[in-house]
């Protein structure tokens, strides 16, 4: 709506509020990646093998080992404790729970939930920040990805593991996008693609590589998964800081609450607006609405030149990654299958 850019050019694009959100975001994405990297981490396979019949302290084998070293008629062939050479003294899940060898596919499974949740919670999540509003589902995403750290740590069988990486994966992909979405609406538009590379993409390949020592100077994979759920505390804030979208509050018709979320933009951004301009801008949007005879779907996505090149480029960006992600659902479940 070209009524939603003029009124935000009034009450100020780019200071306060903007800094504020793009602060948020930084913290935002930083967290999530450690999220992104977390699942590898807790699920490192260390070198292992079977300690049934070993003395104290024998040198560990060169290759992985699941049989007993030493076979005699009080053992079938089948390990019952197993000996782990942890890289740098980091305690992984797999190494506690022993989901190796024989339960190898646990972790297999585990993996195939949680990547089909995050298949399935980038459509229904979209969905609801679109019936429900932007700033709730954002809120609502993160504090299911903090609790679902912190109650991994008392995950210890199979079936509650597997429900809580559903749980986080199915929202993890609205972290950091819905953030994303509210930034671009409420700052100007030729510094979107500045401003988000610095605390989207900069800020994701710095939690990335951070993140492994960070789990090394934990020490083992419990207290790696409670420092990544301390960040609860912060997500309240969410509420007081960051505005709903006024273009989706204006397309339910909440004028009121439109107006609200644009004197708060002001308001702390140091802008003083007139009731006439907010009055203004309620009436045009309405005279808006009103010619516009047909509500928006996906084919209008081709209706204008400029809509039809971004829809392609969105799609020929993503659609590869999505199709890599599918694949490697399916195939882990191919070769998960006993």
């Amino acid at each position: 709506m070209l009524e939603v850019d003029k009124m935000l050019e009034k009450c100020g694009d780019f200071n306060r509020q903007q800094l504020i959100m793009l602060l948020l975001s930084s913290l935002i994405n930083l967290l999530s990646a450690m999220h992104f990297v977390s699942s590898s981490i807790m699920n490192t396979v260390p070198k292992h093998w079977c300690a049934d019949g070993l003395g104290s302290g024998p040198p560990p084998p060169n290759i992985d080992e699941c049989k007993p070293f030493y076979s005699n008629s009080s053992n079938s062939g089948t390990c019952k404790k197993y000996n782990y050479e942890s890289y740098m003294g980091f305690q992984s899940f797999v190494s506690e729970m022993n989901w190796i060898c024989d339960d190898k596919w646990k972790l297999k499974q585990a993996n195939n939930i949680a990547m089909a949740g995050c298949v399935l919670g980038t459509l229904v999540m979209g969905y609801l920040a679109d019936l429900l509003g932007r700033v709730p589902i954002l809120v609502f995403a993160n504090v299911i990805t903090v609790l679902g750290n912190f109650l991994t740590i008392f995950g210890v069988n199979f079936e509650l593991f597997c429900m809580l990486r559903f749980l986080m994966s199915f929202v993890v992909n609205s972290n950091f996008s819905i953030i994303r979405i509210l930034i671009v609406e409420y700052m100007r538009p030729s510094l979107h693609t500045v401003c988000l590379n610095i605390c989207y993409g900069f800020l994701i390949y710095l939690g990335m590589v951070i993140t492994p020592s960070i789990a090394i100077l934990m020490g083992s994979w419990r207290r790696f998964m409670l420092l990544d759920a301390l960040p609860i505390i912060v997500v309240p804030i969410f509420y007081y800081f960051v505005p709903e979208s006024v273009q989706w509050l204006i397309s339910r018709q909440k004028y009121d609450q439109a107006i609200e979320s644009l004197r708060r933009v002001a308001k702390i951004n140091g802008r003083q607006i007139d009731d006439s301009d907010f009055e203004e801008f309620i009436e045009d949007c309405k005279l808006s609405q009103q010619n516009t005879k047909t509500n928006p779907n996906l084919l209008h996505l081709f209706k204008t030149p400029r809509l039809r090149r971004t829809f392609l480029i969105l799609l020929f960006e993503f659609t590869p990654w999505s199709l890599f992600r599918l694949v490697c659902v399916v195939r882990h479940w191919v070769l998960s299958i006993p």
